[in-house]
């Protein structure tokens, strides 16, 4: 396992992150890299003499137990730093961020998606230039590049996430299906879950992020890979399109409605945390998530964990060779440029993209690392990604998403809620959007 990952994941993110958008005996130091070899340069190995409290503000806050582990690691080995966590609910949490740092509110160190909400930041200065600091050399050029932002690194890659569908083996064997390859396919294994008394879909689309997570993926692979528009958001950027002028726009309205249809009772008022209870019972087929939920579903359900659980990537097309394993980053991490702990903030960040660092960010989080040399033994249903990787059957729908700083995922969100309730059709949620663009464009 660890041996095909590691090659394949270096292989996966040259290709994709170009193409578009805990430790051992060998561990190094938090101020070491990936290799062992001694950080050079900047003043991030000088020892502080007197003891500092940095804030650590995150939207993992389905993790805080697991993320508190990782640093009382740091702590321990950086007996002069303290960090106060906050964790933050992902819905609220770039609300709250904006409104701390507009407010004057220091926080040192902070978790960033990659893309367009570092650029939101950046431009607004509140970001501390990491490019050239020696711990970026812990991870493949190409990823580093791969998250600048104008040419420069605001952010320091952290960990990625296949997103895909976790299916419950068990039930398909019962049924006589096999892992559906296509669009069509997909639904036509949850009509027969359904019709056998059991749930197709587990969704937990009361957190807004969860509908968000599926659409921002559904929307950019449809337009880039089968309409063949990968410059579309650039162009919604420029002034240069409207949704109308997008087939994959209806697709996937199409798509979230078959997919309400086919969940849980009450989508819109189960969380995350719900689906994943839902799901773990054993009673649903299918769940579309990140590998965030391999903890508690361990936990709810080691039988199924161990020997039940398998996972396969998301089909949103009819053309089997264009329906790739999507493969994106999670949290980057960056430093506030207000800190008045520059030195101690670049000492976490050091542990971070420490193999040290990254491997218990994988043991505690169950989530790829961006960091040379880490574990990659998460759990065994990651095993079924195994060819993806292998024959470089990867991409990342994200990077295309990057390419635009105007945020229409909330307005499309809540007219896909009206479509789910019959109150608009696919054709007025496009007009829709265009009317929310033109008066929402820079």
């Amino acid at each position: 396992m660890k041996k095909w990952m590691s090659i394949s994941l270096g292989v996966m993110l040259l290709s994709t992150l170009l193409s578009a958008c805990g430790g051992g005996n060998n561990t190094p130091s938090a101020g070491g890299n990936a290799e062992g070899a001694p950080s050079s340069g900047g003043n991030t190995n000088t020892k502080s003499e007197e003891p500092v409290t940095i804030k650590f503000m995150h939207f993992k806050s389905d993790f805080t137990d697991q993320i508190a582990k990782i640093v009382e690691q740091f702590e321990s080995e950086n007996p002069n730093i303290k960090v106060e966590i906050q964790p933050v609910k992902y819905d609220d949490y770039y609300t709250l961020l904006k409104t701390k740092l507009a407010g004057g509110d220091v926080i040192d160190v902070f978790t960033l998606n990659a893309g367009f909400n570092t650029q939101l930041f950046a431009d607004g200065g509140y970001l501390t230039d990491l490019t050239g600091q020696p711990f970026l050399n812990n991870f493949d050029e190409s990823v580093v590049k791969g998250q600048a932002t104008d040419g420069k690194n605001y952010v320091m890659p952290l960990n990625a996430n296949p997103i895909a569908v976790f299916y419950n083996k068990k039930i398909f064997k019962d049924l006589g299906l096999e892992v559906p390859r296509t669009y069509d396919a997909l639904i036509a294994a949850a009509e027969k879950i359904k019709a056998d008394g059991k749930t197709p879909f587990a969704l937990g689309w009361k957190d807004g992020w969860t509908m968000t997570m599926w659409n921002t993926r559904d929307l950019p692979s449809n337009s880039a890979l089968v309409e063949g528009q990968p410059d579309f958001f650039e162009k919604i950027e420029k002034g240069q399109a409207k949704f109308a002028d997008n087939p994959a726009v209806k697709t996937t309205i199409e798509h979230a409605a078959k997919l309400f249809e086919l969940g849980n009772k009450d989508q819109l008022g189960v969380d995350y945390n719900g689906a994943v209870d839902l799901f773990a019972k054993g009673n649903v087929g299918m769940m579309y998530m990140g590998t965030w939920p391999l903890p508690d579903i361990e936990k709810k359900n080691p039988d199924l964990y161990n020997n039940d659980l398998g996972y396969f990537p998301y089909p949103f097309s009819n053309d089997e060779s264009l329906n790739k394993l999507d493969f994106n980053a999670d949290a980057s991490l960056a430093i506030g440029s207000k800190t008045e702990h520059k030195e101690a903030a670049l000492k976490f960040l050091e542990f971070m993209s420490s193999k040290e660092g990254g491997d218990a960010w994988v043991e505690n989080i169950k989530s790829l690392s961006y960091v040379k040399g880490t574990s990659t033994d998460i759990a065994p249903a990651i095993k079924d990604l195994q060819p993806y990787f292998d024959n470089g059957q990867t991409y990342d729908s994200q990077l295309y998403l990057a390419k635009t700083t105007i945020d229409w995922r909330a307005p499309f969100d809540q007219n896909l809620q009206n479509l789910f309730f019959k109150k608009v059709t696919p054709e007025q949620i496009i007009s829709n959007m265009d009317d929310w663009l033109s008066k929402n464009h820079k």
